[in-house]
């Protein structure tokens, strides 16, 4: 994660609520899940969690030295661009 200051968006912290996801399972799939990156340079990350069916997948762009994550939520179905991952 290359020790960047995390900073989550009011709409991942809607969905945190939202799906019961924690800011310790957000850190832990950064460090651990997998990872892929878009061609508008966001940053996806996708990992599992003993307390969620389907993978997590989080969404985040580095500004400033900063990590921003933009949107979190667990998996429902995988579309033929999450198969890289």
């Amino acid at each position: 994660m290359n020790n960047y200051n995390i900073k989550f968006t009011r709409h991942s912290k809607q969905r945190m609520k939202l799906y019961n996801i924690t800011e310790e399972l957000v850190i832990n799939i950064i460090e651990t899940g997998k990872t892929a990156e878009t061609d508008d340079g966001k940053i996806i990350y996708i990992g599992s969690s003993k307390n969620f069916i389907y993978p997590v997948k989080i969404i985040c762009k580095i500004e400033n030295d900063m990590l921003v994550i933009i949107s979190c939520y667990p998996l429902k179905r995988r579309n033929e661009n999450e198969s890289i991952l």
